[in-house]
């Protein structure tokens, strides 16, 4: 038949049997050919046509049977890809010339011995064996083999060899059309489960020849059979119709690929080496496996784990472990899709269903935790722990393929990397305000991305930190595949940023930091995501159980119409179902963050990320030098235009866990952690966002709170112990203490207390130890402005936590009078449903205050007992006075009954203790004689009766000694003895001019002072005090600092002419200059 009268799917049948087989090359002149070089006829696919002798050359031939489908055609599968040898035998001979050839063993071998014994001929183990294995029979009697397994009798095949007088017997040279006849008529219509039963049987034959001979003509014939067995495994995978089946939709391969390689349809280890040997010279087995794995790609987006997704996972896993066919997976379209949106990438990506599945998928957490409200904390636990034990294998397995890709090859390496770039920047909107679920990727893909990541950074994250230098400061700076333009910078503008990253560098990236880029950006998009989700989560389910109370109360405005009623119960089916779902989805969620190895590996990686930062804002060879603070001045570019989640990936990470799971945290880790906190603590102006610098705070906050055997924390023993901790921790917190007066966010006047009474945590763990008190001193000596803003502040909170606690208490009692008033039953409900809400609140309110109230003056003790002298400084000691004195009359003065409340102890409310805290205070500073004036001068609030009635409650409850009683009482006796000879020596003045008077104090200036814009004479200890806590001219709002006052000479003087005038004496010629500090 002519190429010309060929049909188009036969020429297309043609090409590919050309590509699987090479016909044999002609014989030579006076033999005859070889049966593959004979022309095909329609019954099989022909084979392309190659040279061979004139017909006349050739002995005669017996014709093939017009009549017959199942004639002995040419061979092929003359083994793709190896030069065909002539075959010296006639088109009726069964075995080939180099398998009759029988080779003389060598001296000192032996034979394997047949079962049958050694006079067994080779024509006779050839038919027994390809018996055995392709389960063929030429004798229609014999329908079963000895183990009982049914044979396939190839009629065709025998009809040849009996038109052609040879012996009825199986061999290679028939093995085709053997092979062809029997896949043909399967009963099940399946032949490529008969061929790949078949390969299993001739692969564990080839096997068990191969510790004799390679020479043997046994091994020889199983190398042919299987030969011929995988090419027509390869035809029926991908030409089903050479069959006589109909081609079916979807892969051939890919239902194989779901089996169990040991199993005899599914796709061994043999059956895969052997396909990828065959890539070189046949596309059609690599297309054929590549569009399996699409096709199982496809499949498994629709699932879950709640399904039987394990064999999906494990077929990707086997397949990747062939690096020639990872590398053609990277280059399958589906790969790397062009402009898919982040909502899809999990779907329409060949690798997204696999990195999709997680058990914080909402269908998937209600398997694990139905009907959470009704569960106790042991089976949470345990479906926790079942949860973890399932994703930990999943992650595994999905690390496991990525680290064959990469490991196959620059190519694929590369596209793996463009992959997880392609992940990270199409989810830059998951870390929005408020996120829109449906044009992101889920969770639990970019937990898995994270993770996957986190485990490829392993091999370099040494504990010496030998290969950080390695991770080049200027990737950014060289077409990174991390998108950070849109990204706030640690401390730089957008202006700033984009001409820093405008000049680009040249030279070629590493993996080292590829990885360390992309997993810096995974862990912000994905495990820090997550726990942000977390928390809002929590919140929102918290807001529902309280709508859903509401709506359950409002059932019976329903019961009368019972279509209202029907209507109302499946709203609230709804409203409940959505509530459980939301909690389990936060109990796996916890389940998932809470695993203990994803979590030590992530810290292990936020170890190299702080100290890599350390090393790029200090300019130091970190970890080798010992680093010095404060840093530089002049911040390096690279390091105040880097994306910001950098710091917050640390923040977020270490916050989380040591909050949640401190135990996991190594020695060595928290020498770093305590490191980082405290150096942009320090050097504060490093970072711009006051978020990430209060974040760094509550990680110290955490790291010091008792845990399980360690009284101090997980940080306590290294901030105790540490010289750098020494030197630089106490300064830090006092400078943030300062700082975060004012944070810039809508609710920087409560995030500030919040954040104070996490320093006063950490001051309290610390101050056992002396030296942190000697740096406190050294600091009130060294840094006298710093320490007097600190010392200013700390009296604005006690004054003021103290004051909204009382307020609190008031409004608690008065609520709480209107509500349980005889009319209150006629009190419309809403009026009382708001009412019963701000009592609430304000319980809220005052339980929050008073928790800081306590912490503020335990505070106030430990200074005050350390550092009398600093606390009495003419700047702060007044003020100081001022709000003791203030504290101690609402306690135990007249006004004392507005404090009273119902069950105080709710609130953690002692009044008592209060009492005994602030008396402490007094003692501490009763020996500066300073103080005592100032005490005595306060006009609004000293009363000599509120120190006996201090004593009597203190003697009461035995809250004090016998000696601190009687200290108690002397001081008391001291002041008011100071308060009258003061009140004398104001009598004795008379009327004060109002020049001489503080314009805001209303008292005898002492050291008058002139303001430089609005003029305004004032004494200097007034408006120091005032510039404390805001930094701004009093009468003018202009701002201004201490050094810009003058001093009033001619004030002064005339003030002391005064004072001498009225003690009837002239002004001392060398008066004391009070005009420094």
């Amino acid at each position: 038949m002519s190429d010309s009268t060929l049909s188009d799917a036969e020429k297309i049948r043609q090409r590919r049997l050309a590509k699987l087989g090479a016909a044999a090359p002609s014989p030579p002149n006076g033999q005859p050919p070889a049966p593959g070089a004979e022309t095909p006829t329609a019954s099989t696919p022909p084979v392309a046509s190659t040279p061979s002798e004139p017909a006349s050359s050739a002995p005669e031939a017996l014709p093939p049977p017009a009549s017959q489908n199942t004639s002995i055609d040419p061979n092929p599968f003359d083994q793709p890809g190896v030069k065909a040898q002539s075959k010296d035998h006639s088109r009726i001979n069964i075995t080939s010339g180099f398998l009759t050839a029988q080779k003389r063993d060598n001296e000192g071998t032996t034979r394997p011995r047949s079962r049958q014994g050694a006079t067994e001929t080779l024509e006779a183990w050839e038919d027994k064996t390809m018996s055995s294995v392709f389960r063929l029979t030429l004798d229609p009697e014999v329908t079963k083999d000895a183990h009982g397994h049914s044979l396939h009798f190839v009629a065709g095949v025998r009809s040849d060899l009996v038109e052609q007088g040879a012996p009825l017997q199986l061999s290679t040279t028939v093995l085709d059309q053997a092979i062809l006849e029997a896949a043909s008529n399967v009963t099940d219509g399946k032949p490529l489960d008969y061929l790949l039963a078949c390969w299993k049987r001739v692969s564990r034959a080839y096997r068990g020849m191969r510790s004799g001979s390679t020479e043997d003509p046994k091994h020889e014939v199983l190398k042919e059979a299987r030969r011929l067995c995988m090419s027509y495994c390869i035809f029926a995978a991908t030409m089903p119709e050479m069959f006589g089946m109909e081609p079916i939709g979807g892969n051939m391969l890919a239902e194989h690929l779901l089996v169990d390689p040991d199993n005899d349809v599914g796709l061994c280890h043999d059956f895969l080496s052997e396909a990828v040997l065959r890539f070189p010279e046949d596309d059609t087995i690599k297309e054929a496996l590549v569009g399996a794995v699409e096709q199982l790609s496809r499949d498994l987006s629709k699932m879950s784990m709640n399904d039987n997704y394990k064999p999906y996972v494990l077929a990707l896993h086997n397949l990747a472990r062939f690096n020639p066919l990872a590398v053609a997976l990277t280059k399958s379209p589906t790969f790397l899709p062009p402009d898919v949106p982040a909502q899809e990438i999990e779907s329409k990506t060949l690798l997204g269903p696999f990195f999709h599945l997680s058990p914080m998928q909402a269908g998937v957490a209600l398997s694990y935790f139905s009907s959470p409200e009704t569960r106790d904390k042991a089976y949470v636990a345990n479906s926790q722990k079942a949860l973890r034990m399932t994703l930990q294998t999943h992650q595994t397995d999905l690390f496991d393929i990525v680290n064959s890709i990469i490991k196959a090859g620059k190519e694929p390496r590369e596209r793996m990397l463009d992959w997880f770039a392609l992940t990270i920047n199409a989810n830059h909107k998951k870390r929005a305000m408020r996120v829109d679920p449906r044009i992101v990727s889920s969770d639990g893909f970019m937990v898995n991305v994270a993770v996957c990541l986190d485990q490829l950074c392993e091999p370099f994250m040494d504990a010496t930190f030998s290969k950080i230098d390695r991770i080049d400061v200027n990737y950014l700076r060289r077409n990174p595949r991390v998108s950070v333009q849109e990204e706030t910078k640690i401390n730089a503008d957008q202006k700033t940023s984009d001409s820093f990253y405008e000049q680009k560098v040249d030279g070629t990236s590493n993996f080292i930091s590829e990885i360390f880029f992309l997993t810096v950006a995974a862990h912000h998009y994905g495990t820090e995501a997550a726990n942000t989700k977390l928390s809002s989560l929590q919140k929102d389910i918290k807001h529902m159980k309280k709508e859903l109370e509401k709506f359950e109360a409002e059932r019976h405005k329903f019961v009368s119409n019972p279509i209202n009623l029907q209507r109302y119960e499946l709203h609230l089916k709804k409203y409940k179902d959505a509530i459980e779902r939301g909690q389990c989805v936060v109990l796996a969620t916890e389940g998932a963050l809470l695993d203990e190895l994803t979590q030590a590996r992530s810290m292990q990686f936020m170890r190299y990320v702080v100290v890599w930062l350390l090393r790029l804002a200090s300019g130091q060879d970190i970890p080798k030098q010992a680093l010095a603070l404060p840093l530089p001045e002049s911040q390096p570019d690279a390091f105040r235009c880097l994306p910001e989640y950098f710091i917050e990936d640390i923040v977020d990470n270490f916050k989380f866990v040591t909050r949640n799971m401190p135990q996991i945290i190594i020695p060595t880790q928290s020498e770093e952690l305590a490191t980082i906190c405290i150096t942009f603590l320090r050097s504060s102006e490093y970072v711009k966002s006051p978020y990430l610098k209060s974040g760094l705070v509550t990680i110290l906050f955490n790291g010091v709170w008792p845990v399980y055997n360690r009284a101090k924390g997980v940080l306590g023993d290294q901030l105790n112990g540490s010289p750098f901790a020494h030197k630089h921790l106490l300064h830090a917190l006092m400078q943030f203490y300062i700082e975060c007066e004012s944070t810039g966010t809508h609710t920087q006047f409560f995030d500030k207390f919040n954040i104070r009474y996490e320093i006063f945590q950490i001051i309290k763990c610390i101050w056992t130890n002396t030296i942190y008190r000697e740096e406190l001193a050294k600091e009130a000596k060294v840094n006298l402005d710093f320490f007097v803003r600190f010392v200013n502040l700390l009296l604005n909170d006690v004054t003021f936590v103290l004051d909204e606690s009382f307020s609190a208490f008031h409004k608690i009692n008065e609520l709480t009078k209107e509500l349980r008033a005889p009319d209150a039953s006629s009190m419309d409900a809403t009026v009382r449903q708001e009412k019963e809400e701000l009592l609430a609140d304000h319980k809220g309110r005052a339980k929050s205050y008073m928790g800081l109230t306590t912490e503020t003056i335990a505070m106030l003790k430990l200074f005050t007992e350390a550092l009398a002298d600093s606390f009495t400084m003419p700047e702060i000691v007044q003020r100081l006075a001022d709000m003791l004195d203030y504290n101690l009359d609402a306690l135990v003065g007249d006004k004392q009954g507005n404090l009273k409340v119902e069950n105080p102890k709710e609130y953690n409310f002692v009044p008592q203790h209060l009492v005994a805290d602030l008396f402490d205070v007094y003692i501490n500073l009763s020996t500066k004689d300073n103080f005592q004036h100032a005490i005595a001068r306060d006009g609004r609030s000293y009363r000599p009766g509120n120190f006996v009635k201090a004593a009597e409650i203190m003697r009461k409850y035995g809250l004090k000694s016998k000696e601190e009683l009687q200290a108690w009482i002397r001081l008391g006796t001291s002041i008011q003895e100071i308060k009258e000879e003061e009140e004398q020596a104001e009598e004795d003045l008379g009327e004060i001019p109002d020049e001489f008077l503080d314009p805001l104090m209303a008292t005898l200036m002492e050291d008058p002072v002139i303001l430089p814009k609005s003029r305004i004479t004032i004494d200097r200890s007034t408006i120091r005090s005032h510039l404390l806590s805001d930094p701004t001219d009093p009468f003018n709002r202009v701002p201004m600092k201490i050094e810009d006052v003058v001093p009033d000479e001619e004030m002064k003087a005339k003030i002391a002419e005064f004072r001498a005038a009225k003690k009837g004496k002239k002004p001392e010629e060398d008066s004391m200059d009070t005009s420094g500090g």
